[in-house]
C-alpha cells in the first residue's frame, strides 16, 4: 500500500556514494532514493556531482528553488560547532562552520555555495547535464505550478522548507488548495508532493485526498534517529498503523479511493488566495510631500 523512498541532499554529512553504497543495492537494481540538487555558484562542481548521482543508479533530481539563500535561522546559530564539524562532503570549496559573535555558522556554510541568481531560464542547462525526471522543490503559489507545467518538468514539491527559511510562509497544505482553486490543470500534467507538517497518518490522508501525489517527512525521521535505526522503522510502522486505521475509519480500502470530499476544509478555505497578487492593495508612487 505504500513504499518508502529517500532523498539524499546536496547538503548530506555524507558523500552519495558512501550512501548508495550503504543500501547494498543489487547490480540491476536501482538504490531507492531521489537526489535534492542545490545547485552551486560554480555550475562545473554541480555538473560533475550531477554525473556521478547519474552513475550511481539515480534517476530522479529535485532542483531546489526555495532556498536561493540561508533565511534567518536561529535554533541554527544556537548551536555550537565543534573542531569535528565537517563542511559539505559533496561540494568542494566549502569550507568547514566556524562560531562567530552570530553563533555556530552550520546554516551560512550550507548556504554559502548556492547560486542565488537561479531562475527558470537555467532548466535547459539542467536538462543538458541530467537525462533523468526532474522535480522543483519549493514551489509555493499556482502561477508557479502552471509554469512548471508548462516547463514540461516531471512534478513539483510543494514545500516552505520546514517554515525555517522564509518566516510566515503558508504551510504546503494550504498551497494544495491553492491549486485546486487557481491552477486545476496542473494535478494531470505534475506528480504533486507535499512537504511539511506531516506528523500523523491522517496528515498523509488528508494530504492524498486533496490531490498530493505522495508526501515527505523530515523532522519525524530526525527525532526518530535518536533511537538508531530501530527508531527509523517503528516511526515508518507507526505511520503505516496511522494511515491504515483512518482509510478504515473514513471507508476506504485503497489510496485509489482516497478523494476531496473526505476532507472538510471549511475552517481554513478563506486563507486561500483568491487572485493573483493581493486581492485589493497595491502599489502605490512615493509621495514625500508633507501634508498641512
Amino acid at each position: 500500500m505504500t513504499k518508502q523512498l529517500t532523498q539524499v541532499s546536496t547538503n548530506a554529512s555524507f558523500p552519495i556514494e558512501d550512501i548508495v553504497s550503504s543500501l547494498s543495492p543489487s547490480p540491476n537494481t536501482p538504490p531507492p532514493l531521489f537526489f535534492q540538487l542545490y545547485v552551486s555558484k560554480t555550475r562545473s562542481n554541480s555538473e560533475a556531482l550531477l554525473r556521478q548521482v547519474w552513475s550511481l543508479g539515480i534517476r530522479t533530481v529535485f532542483l531546489t528553488v526555495d532556498s536561493p539563500l540561508a533565511g534567518k535561522r536561529e535554533a541554527d546559530e544556537r548551536v555550537r560547532m565543534d573542531d569535528e564539524q565537517q563542511g559539505i562532503p559533496m561540494m568542494t570549496g566549502v569550507g568547514k562552520p566556524v562560531n562567530d559573535k552570530r553563533g555556530g555558522g552550520l546554516g551560512r556554510i550550507t548556504g554559502s555555495f548556492i547560486d542565488e541568481g537561479l531562475d527558470w531560464s537555467d532548466l535547459p542547462w539542467l536538462r543538458r547535464h541530467w537525462k533523468g525526471r526532474i522535480v522543483l522543490k519549493g514551489i509555493m503559489c499556482a502561477e508557479d505550478a502552471s509554469r512548471a507545467a508548462e516547463e514540461g518538468l516531471d512534478g513539483i514539491v510543494l514545500s516552505n522548507h520546514g517554515g525555517r527559511n522564509l518566516d510566515t510562509s503558508p504551510p504546503a497544505i494550504l498551497i494544495l488548495l491553492d491549486l485546486h482553486l487557481n491552477a486545476p490543470h496542473v494535478f494531470s500534467a505534475l506528480e504533486i508532493y507535499l512537504d511539511g507538517g506531516i506528523r500523523r497518518g491522517t496528515d498523509i490522508l488528508k494530504a492524498i485526498c486533496l490531490g498530493a501525489t505522495a508526501v515527505s517527512l523530515g523532522r519525524p525521521f530526525l527525532y526518530s534517529l535518536n533511537y538508531g535505526p530501530e527508531g527509523v522503522e517503528y516511526l515508518i510502522d507507526m505511520m503505516k498503523d496511522e494511515l491504515s486505521v483512518a482509510m478504515a475509519l473514513v471507508g476506504i480500502t485503497s489510496l485509489d479511493q482516497a478523494h476531496p470530499g473526505l476532507v472538510n476544509t471549511n475552517d481554513v478555505d478563506y486563507l486561500v488566495p483568491r487572485t493573483e497578487g493581493h486581492p485589493y492593495a497595491r502599489k502605490r508612487g512615493k509621495n514625500l510631500k508633507a501634508k498641512m
